[in-house]
């Protein structure tokens, strides 16, 4: 897998993830990353934070139940036309799993 992006032929690969430092050329790329990953685990998530330096999604059932499941995008100090995963805890510890 590249270290930008994912292309359609990994979308159809059930065994990519996403990690600390995958970059993205646009937000809405990232965004249907997000939302793809979280359709494949059967999991929902809501963005807690969008700004255009930062986006934030965490687990919907966070205030229910205490999930740690979140993902933080920013916008690249390298190169401000990438978002890169900036913090990632993957493990969900809901019942949405």
């Amino acid at each position: 897998m590249s270290n930008v992006g994912i292309d359609s032929e990994e979308f159809a690969n059930e065994d990519w993830e996403l990690y600390v430092g995958m970059q993205f050329q646009t937000i809405d790329e990232a965004k249907d990353a997000i939302k793809k990953y979280n359709i494949k685990k059967d999991v929902q998530r809501k963005v807690t934070k969008a700004t255009s330096k930062k986006y934030v999604c965490e687990c919907s059932h966070k205030a229910e139940n205490g999930c740690n499941w979140k993902i933080r995008l920013s916008k690249s100090r390298r190169n401000v036309t990438f978002w890169v995963v900036s913090v990632y805890n993957e493990t969900h510890t809901c019942s949405s799993n």
